[in-house]
């Protein structure tokens, strides 16, 4: 099984907390995913250093049959996908037929993870949202290792004509287990 990942999952070494076996960035490929979209939307409770609980914005996939949007694949095990659910329990897990992904030739089925909860989708008039400089910065750095125009069109996708205010600093998620996974990881 393969594995799409879209935002933080395409910063090696954020990807890296969730696997035991190293992985190295031959294992991200470049790839388009067709019939969805990225938009920022989910909602996860986190807290900033003055500790005031607040919706931090992350970036999701929306079905959208007219569009494509660029990420990236990696093989994984059941296990791994387990660890996956970890970190990112907040959002569904979906799986998707490998016809669906576009630029590269893969042998099985692909998952990946958006929110389709309601109740964890910011709207527009959302006052208690805020995107995090960090994670837009984790997205940033790893770019840099993807080809020029895997980078000019991921940007042009995701980031810019931010929906939500952005606020600086560092930040953790309220649920310890997904903090634990997506800030320290599995090996610790």
């Amino acid at each position: 099984m393969y594995l799409f990942g879209f935002g933080s999952l395409i910063n090696l070494n954020s990807a890296q907390k969730s696997f035991e076996r190293t992985i190295t960035q031959d294992d991200l490929i470049e790839v388009e995913l067709k019939g969805y979209k990225k938009v920022w939307n989910s909602i996860e409770s986190i807290k900033f250093s003055d500790d005031i609980e607040v919706n931090g914005v992350f970036l999701n996939l929306q079905k959208d049959e007219n569009r494509s949007t660029l990420g990236v694949v990696i093989k994984i095990t059941p296990k791994e996908l387990e660890h996956l659910k970890l970190r990112e329990k907040n959002y569904s897990c979906v799986t998707i037929d490998k016809s669906n992904i576009l630029g590269q030739e893969i042998d099985d089925n692909v998952t990946f993870f958006m929110t389709t909860n309601e109740d964890k989708i910011a709207k527009n008039s959302c006052k208690n949202c805020f995107i995090g400089q960090k994670y837009i910065d984790i997205v940033e750095n790893g770019l840099k290792n993807y080809s020029k125009e895997f980078q000019d069109r991921f940007r042009n996708e995701a980031l810019n004509n931010f929906p939500f205010e952005i606020r600086e600093g560092e930040y953790n998620f309220t649920d310890l287990v997904q903090n634990k996974f997506a800030k320290i990881g599995i090996k610790k």
